[in-house]
């Protein structure tokens, strides 16, 4: 049976937003309540690849790199952002908008079933459409069971257009409404996710570490001169917040798009900023680590940083 997110509400509706943020964000006093039986250790898997303008055939795609993770023994499987589509904000076109699904759509449906079907926590980024008019960039995760544990959709929308790199997204993508929610698992680990341009803003990736994450995940696409950063900027977030991080992009050039090459090079940073694992940036490929989160609680405890912050001289920042 194919698993379907809750339809109590409407998916586009307010209370809807509320209803993902009530089951997904957590303090991090529930966070601890919420995962006594942590994992020493867990499994888990990128996948980056290159796409078409042919939805079916990149989840067909997706499938099988899925399983091949899972096979390897993955427990939390992370693919790109948009896995499903090529990176169409390169160009203002209106059929464009025809590429986003609802939550309970086709992709979605296959994506339950195969988190069902293999057993993990599974994290499928797609162009939501949650009602006509009010399209998001989103990332659903879902878990071992088939059901969506939660989502979270894309806060900072950008609109850039340099020498090497060209990104409306404002055109297609409403803000998300979501918060920076974190999602604790069955395997004992509570993880966050910014997507793409999303990192560029440290209060992001300091807002999911007060929420409890352990590690975070940030499905990207992302191409030209945007490439120095990629390692700069995931290394500083995990320094700054003692967690893991996961760096998924896509790689290639979108068969249908644009003729831009994405690098690849997806990666995975340890809770003192160190890579560990990377990925080409020129191939398909599945990028699995056993992650050690008995670590985390003595780096923090040592570097202090949790203890020594200010949030009483911060009130600047949101103004």
């Amino acid at each position: 049976m194919i698993r379907r997110p809750p339809r109590s509400t409407p998916l586009y509706s307010s209370a809807a937003s509320d209803v993902y943020k009530r089951q997904a964000r957590r303090s991090l006093r529930d966070d601890v309540e919420a995962t006594t039986e942590e994992a020493a250790v867990v499994r888990a898997s990128l996948i980056q690849m290159s796409t078409e303008y042919d939805k079916e055939k990149n989840v067909l795609k997706a499938e099988r790199l899925v399983r091949e993770a899972a096979d390897d023994g993955a427990q939390i499987i992370c693919l790109q952002e948009l896995f499903h589509t090529i990176y169409f904000p390169y160009e203002l076109e209106p059929r464009h908008l025809d590429l986003a699904e609802p939550l309970n759509g086709p992709t979605m449906d296959s994506m339950c079933e195969l988190a069902r079907e293999t057993g993990t926590v599974l994290i499928a980024p797609i162009y939501e459409k949650a009602l006509d008019g009010l399209l998001y960039n989103t990332a659903p995760v879902i878990g071992p069971d088939g059901e969506v544990i939660g989502i979270y959709r894309k806060s900072h929308i950008p609109i850039v257009k340099v020498e090497t790199l060209t990104g409306v997204e404002k055109y297609y993508f409403t803000p998300g409404d979501t918060g920076f929610v974190t999602f604790p698992t069955p395997f004992g680990v509570t993880l966050g996710i910014l997507i793409c341009y999303d990192r560029h803003f440290p209060e992001a990736a300091r807002m999911l570490a007060l929420n409890g994450a352990q590690m975070i995940f940030v499905p990207t696409a992302t191409t030209g001169m945007s490439r120095y950063l990629w390692e700069l900027e995931l290394q500083a977030h995990a320094v700054d917040n003692v967690y893991y991080v996961g760096g998924v992009n896509r790689v290639g050039i979108d068969q249908g798009g644009s003729e831009s090459h994405f690098y690849g090079s997806s990666m995975w940073v340890d809770p003192k900023g160190q890579i560990v694992a990377q990925a080409s940036d020129e191939h398909d490929e599945v990028l699995t680590l056993d992650l050690d989160l008995a670590v985390i609680p003595g780096i923090r405890n040592d570097w202090g940083f949790f203890r020594d912050r200010r949030p009483d001289l911060y009130g600047g920042l949101a103004n």
